[in-house]
């Protein structure tokens, strides 16, 4: 019998603050759904604030309507062609930053033609504010597609409008939104069809001021940005005043770190020092200037795109986002480390980076004059004006997610296995096992954990779970959980499971002649106060038995 699965250990320290405080969180949580069946309990799908912003395709269809839906044992797409955006939140899952949540997905970038290699975009998770109407709900619409991820706001100047601008808004209410960036989630745009703020890559260090190099501007990344100015906005310069609507300033890029390897290039030759310890760079909240930021050191390259469909993390490309918000409790905010797991291997990205609650940045993202008719050009500014945002923290956060993809490449976007958790709760790993005949003995708890508070240090070992806690689950719907206590299950044409909380063991007898995958799910919580509350029970995880030969 072989186990697929691994278990390791987690410390974490907690410097002059109480492990009690730390572990409140919202009592919806758990929260998991695997998106390979039709539940969609909870999930809700968002429109475009501005439907005609891309424009019509041949058939006079708008290219900016949601394009999320549910592929049948696959996952939830959220796009598969050029121009598209793919967007969904949970508007019943609500939430403060002074809650802790874990969230883990694992996700599907590939080429929806394999023979395209150009520019693309990527998946974001986004957080917006939720403490009243005005933002969720039928007000609750995504913003500009292509390197917007649907976050941010653009101004455009297409040749084809011969009146100049056209704006698009961002996510009003938007608070965070954290991306896998395949390039351009990160960057100051200023072409004839987009302007955004971010930061400016270019060898010529006379462009535009607090320029980075060309060799900088990677192609696989994950990137920060803050949250949607409020209101309206007054910039004056010494050559015009620019007033800037909700919507249409703020999304300043926070922090942005390379993984180490691009889409079209491959691998980095470490004779070229990998740019994974060179690329990256983090906003300086005092002065609004971008400034280098490498750590922490990342040892081995990978790409954010697996590049690939995938059933599990054996394959080379199997991707999972790990996003850790800690609240800060002193400042208010989280404090988010942002963990990929790229196969087996789990790689830290960003780490413990504290979200600010006022900030200067550069609105790079505005043009000095636009001149011409029916071809306007755009022109920016050499010193671009530096402005405030200042944000009280919302009393209340929603959770969404989206993908992107811009006019050269049609890519498809995937998530799968999204898992919303406390950040102290319990944690199930899936386990999968090979038998060959008989009947089968398991330890599913073996690669799991809780957390344990001593002396102000919160540690995480199989050894804090409670294995009389677990639960056994026949699908990932809330009425089919068997409860507290029922440790035995008849699945029909498979067999019986029959869990021994004593032993921490389940086991599975198949029916004469079963062959093929039997699978259950199941949870669990900690041993030790405050995590053997059920707010801290862990997601779902499954128990999968591949029976190879059950003949006598």
């Amino acid at each position: 019998m072989m186990k697929k699965l691994s278990f390791f250990l987690l410390v974490l320290t907690l410097s002059g603050v109480c492990a009690d405080v730390c572990a409140q969180t919202a009592d919806l949580f758990p929260f998991f759904r695997s998106f390979l069946d039709n539940n969609l309990t909870g999930v809700d799908f968002p429109a475009p604030n501005q439907l005609e912003g891309s424009g019509k395709t041949k058939e006079g269809r708008y290219k900016r309507k949601n394009q999320a839906g549910l592929v049948n044992l696959v996952g939830l797409q959220l796009t598969s062609g050029k121009e598209e955006v793919g967007a969904f939140y949970l508007p019943e899952y609500i939430f403060t930053t002074k809650d802790g949540l874990l969230i883990e997905f694992e996700y599907i970038m590939k080429y929806t033609v394999s023979t395209e290699k150009g520019v693309t975009d990527g998946i974001c998770m986004f957080l917006v504010d939720a403490t009243s109407n005005d933002y969720i709900g039928a007000n609750l619409k995504y913003g500009a597609e292509g390197a917007g991820f649907g976050y941010t706001h653009r101004s455009s100047v297409h040749t084809s409008i011969s009146k100049g601008v056209l704006p698009i808004t961002g996510m009003k209410g938007g608070y965070l939104a954290v991306a896998l960036d395949q390039g351009n989630f990160k960057n100051w745009r200023f072409e004839d069809y987009e302007m955004r703020n971010g930061i400016p890559y270019d060898d010529n260090p006379t462009k535009i001021d607090n320029v980075q190099p060309k060799k900088y501007d990677t192609r696989s990344n994950v990137t920060i940005r803050g949250a949607a100015g409020r209101n309206t906005k007054t910039i004056t310069t010494s050559t015009r005043t620019h007033t800037l609507y909700e919507g249409s300033w703020g999304f300043p890029v926070l922090i942005t770190r390379h993984t180490g390897w691009s889409i079209d290039k491959g691998l980095e030759s470490e004779s070229i020092n990998g740019l994974r310890n060179e690329a990256g760079f983090q906003l300086n909240t005092a002065s609004g200037k971008f400034e280098q930021h490498v750590s922490p050191r990342i040892d081995k390259p990978f790409n954010i795109s697996g590049g690939a469909m995938f059933n599990h993390a054996d394959e080379a490309a199997y991707r999972k986002a790990i996003i850790a918000l800690e609240p800060n409790l002193q400042d208010g905010g989280f404090i988010i480390t942002v963990t990929i797991q790229h196969g087996r291997e789990k790689t830290v990205v960003i780490e413990k980076y504290t979200y600010p609650s006022s900030l200067t940045y550069v609105e790079n993202g505005i043009p000095i004059r636009i001149s011409g008719g029916e071809q306007p050009t755009p022109s920016w500014y050499q010193n671009p004006p530096a402005t405030n945002l200042s944000l009280n923290t919302p009393q209340k956060l929603v959770i969404g997610f989206m993908a992107s993809t811009g006019q050269l490449t049609a890519h498809t976007n995937i998530i799968k296995n999204l898992r919303i958790t406390p950040l102290y709760a319990a944690h199930s790993e899936d386990d999968i096992y090979e038998h060959r005949r008989g009947s089968a003995t398991v330890r599913p708890l073996d690669n799991d954990w809780a957390y344990r508070s001593e002396g102000g240090v919160i540690s995480a070992d199989k050894g804090n779970l409670d294995p009389a806690s677990l639960r056994i689950w026949t699908s990932e719907k809330e009425k089919d959980c068997l409860g507290t206590g029922v440790f035995e299950y008849e699945a029909p044409g498979q067999g019986k499971w029959v869990y021994n909380p004593d032993l921490a063991e389940m086991m599975f007898f198949p029916i004469k002649g079963f062959t093929g995958e039997a699978s259950i799910m199941y949870d669990v919580k900690g041993k030790y106060d405050p995590y053997a509350g059920d707010s801290f029970r862990s997601s779902l995880a499954k128990i999968v038995i591949n029976m190879a030969d059950n003949q006598p």
